[in-house]
């Protein structure tokens, strides 16, 4: 089973603003397509705030959320309590998932595939815990879509610092674009594929101190010095969108 590391790391930014992302802002493809009384997966749940906003689409139907990571969605599980929603969050791999064949209606999965040196086997997966028929909703960011203006090339060379360290984790930023044919391979019949842009110049300044000193990529360290006295920066990723059905 493939050890991957989540290359942003868990820094307080980096929680912080994966926190803010709810179901309606990053998942909003594929909730039409939940039903009530559905038992859905969400597979690299993060600090569990899109888990928690799938609960009411699926009521009285289960949510669990799943990450390597359980410190993340601790907070989550606490206000899944307090407001009585059916859902549990589980420290598991996604190589590796804690669930008997065909158990889950749906499955969705945000901002997981790029992180993963294999993708391939962890969509295998996922397509083991599924009914046939079921549905599997997918996002990914795609780093060759990436736009980027600045006076200075100081952004450049902190996006290059963190491809860098991705391919030494033998992870694929492009990943994105790739969504229909993996889920094809993995068994899936693809439905719907979409894409679209979110604006990060914010995020890419609060997060930049952090990935710094978390792998001391020396773009990242010029990015950090170089924010204040850039204000044109404009930054924006590529964001791909995939629906599939268990065949």
């Amino acid at each position: 089973m493939p050890s991957d590391t989540y290359t942003p790391g868990y820094s307080a930014p980096v929680l912080s603003l994966m926190s803010e992302r709810t179901a309606e802002t990053h998942a909003g493809f594929f909730l039409p397509r939940l039903l009530a009384g559905w038992r859905v997966l969400d597979a690299g749940c993060g600090p569990g705030t899109i888990t928690l906003g799938l609960a009411p689409r699926v009521a009285p139907g289960e949510v669990v959320g799943v990450d390597m990571e359980d410190s993340q969605f601790l907070k989550a599980g606490e206000q899944a309590e307090r407001e009585g929603l059916n859902v549990q969050f589980r420290k598991a791999s996604v190589y590796e998932l804690p669930f008997p064949d065909r158990y889950f209606d749906a499955i969705f999965s945000h901002a997981l595939l790029e992180h993963l040196s294999n993708p391939a086997a962890a969509l295998r997966e996922l397509r083991r815990v599924l009914r046939p028929g079921g549905l599997v909703g997918v996002r990914a960011g795609d780093l060759g879509g990436l736009l980027i203006d600045a006076a200075s090339d100081v952004p450049a060379q902190a996006l290059e610092a963190y491809l860098a360290s991705q391919r030494k984790g033998s992870k694929d930023p492009n990943v994105g674009r790739k969504l229909g044919r993996l889920l094809r391979d993995a068994g899936f019949a693809v439905e719907m594929m979409s894409a679209s842009y979110e604006v990060i110049t914010e995020t890419l300044l609060r997060i930049g101190p952090s990935l710094a000193e978390g792998f001391a990529a020396p773009g990242f360290c010029n990015l950090v010095e170089d924010k204040a006295g850039d204000h044109s920066l404009f930054v924006a990723l590529a964001w791909c969108e995939a629906i599939g059905c268990a065949t």
